[in-house]
């Protein structure tokens, strides 16, 4: 009902959407703070067990238990709205599908003769790792498979399904040998999938089997720093912007208000990428993206970077000595040049703050990554990282560019003691992992980057 309403009285909201949103955000998230998320495409009734519910202070909450719907429940013959999606049917393979040496591929055809010489023929027979990144857009995947490409024998800056890298079969265990057999067969030691992901399509594998021999990555950035950098590319890169896609921040603001909605430019794509979402972002999907981020081996963010790349990545299958940048031996951080110009110079600050009320859901899995990345870092022995006992980011940004000030109590803190607050539910991620683990051998129908199919993926209906 919001787009509707904002495609036929565009002219009208720009004359009052800047009162109504101070309005709303002014009142501190309290009783009103429903009808926000209705107007932002963001629907928070739900669950009390999300960090959207429990993650606020205390007094907000509390305004909030009366407006909470519970939809735990549900009838024994029904599953649970998180498992109801609707997958496209599996599109119509190549007659000639087969691997296809990646583009940016290390190995000449005289190395690859040499590599079948000594290549493993099973990971029980090296200790050598194959890292599966998962590249979110805009999230230092680049940079990441920069390092990976200066020590690797082959990798993929994105897996091209129709050239067999990649997403070839929702099985996980068909899938697994696929990346297994491209490493002993082409010396893909690193595979980056860059797609929006089926809700029901396993990454990362969960069985022991399937990840045998398999080292599972993601990065992700501080949503806002991730939106900033998403309109300075289509203010640099006119082409890449649709025809609603110009102007100022506020016109990319409207047009996607106004249902102008793509699988590389929508809000919360980190969300809608994990959980497989083209519609409106509910707790399940948060949920359903936390389930898989518990799955990678190392979960990266932008504040443990560095530590995570000197001191795990490196060390993983042994990459020693420098590239032409220096990786793997000093600071990793893909830094950004402070002078590059701000997108959001001279936007209405009340702008601003509706548009951090719409990564609300972002901000939420960002603060969970961050904790999972400092535990997993610190499970493996790493010392180079500061104690992680920080304000939740989503009321960190909104003080920061909204000059909104609100108190956060210490149980809502970013930290590992806290970490049960962030937690999804653990009966909701196991009930994931049974559909994970029992997909038929079929081809997924993906929509992106060197995929097969073309059009929509999937419609959610969670």
């Amino acid at each position: 009902m919001a787009a509707a309403v904002a495609a036929a009285n565009k002219s009208l909201w720009t004359k009052v959407s800047i009162s109504i949103v101070s309005t709303l955000i002014g009142i501190c998230l309290g009783a009103q703070f429903n009808i926000l998320g209705s107007l932002l495409h963001i629907n928070f009734e739900g669950r009390g067990d999300s960090y959207l519910d429990g993650g606020i202070p205390d007094y907000i909450a509390e305004q909030r238990e009366k407006l909470i719907v519970d939809t735990t429940t549900t009838a024994s013959n029904k599953p649970p709205s998180y498992l109801k999606w609707q997958d496209a049917p599996p599109p119509e393979t190549p007659s000639n599908w087969t691997f296809i040496k990646p583009q940016y591929c290390n190995m000449c055809d005289t190395c690859h003769q040499k590599w079948l010489q000594s290549a493993p023929t099973s990971m029980k027979n090296t200790t050598e790792k194959i890292i599966v990144h998962y590249h979110l857009q805009h999230n230092a995947g680049t940079n990441f498979f920069a390092l990976a490409h200066a020590f690797t024998p082959c990798a993929t800056r994105a897996c091209w399904q129709i050239h067999k890298h990649c997403l070839i079969s929702y099985n996980e265990q068909v899938e697994a040998e696929n990346i297994r057999s491209n490493y002993y067969q082409h010396g893909v030691q690193y595979v980056s999938y860059e797609n929006m992901l089926p809700p029901r399509f396993p990454l990362p594998f969960v069985s022991e089997s399937a990840r045998e021999g398999l080292f599972f990555t993601t990065i992700m950035r501080d949503p806002m720093k991730r939106l900033i950098t998403w309109l300075r590319q289509l203010q640099k890169y006119p082409s890449r912007a649709t025809t609603k896609d110009v102007g100022t921040p506020p016109d990319f603001f409207w047009s996607e208000m106004e249902g102008n909605r793509g699988v590389y430019k929508r809000e919360n794509l980190n969300v809608r990428w994990l959980s497989g979402t083209l519609d409106d972002v509910t707790p399940d999907h948060v949920n359903i993206a936390k389930c898989r981020l518990q799955l990678f081996d190392l979960v990266i963010v932008d504040t443990t970077y560095d530590a995570a790349v000197k001191e795990v990545i490196c060390p993983l299958n042994n990459w020693q000595g420098l590239d032409e940048h220096g990786r793997c031996n000093g600071t990793q951080t893909p830094h950004h040049n402070a002078k590059k110009p701000d997108p959001l110079n001279e936007t209405d600050s009340h702008f601003v703050g509706a548009w951090i009320e719409r990564l609300r859901p972002s901000f939420e899995l960002y603060d969970y990554a961050r904790i999972l990345s400092y535990l997993q870092l610190k499970n493996r022995g790493v010392k180079d990282i500061h104690e992680l006992y920080e304000v939740p980011s989503y009321i960190e940004t909104l003080s920061r560019f909204t000059n909104i000030q609100l108190n956060t109590p210490k149980e809502s803190l970013v930290s590992l003691k806290n970490i049960d607050r962030f937690h999804p539910p653990k009966e909701f991620c196991d009930n994931l992992k049974k559909v994970w683990v029992s997909n038929a051998d079929e081809v997924p129908y993906v929509n992106g980057i060197g995929t097969i199919g073309k059009g929509r993926i999937y419609t959610s209906h969670g």
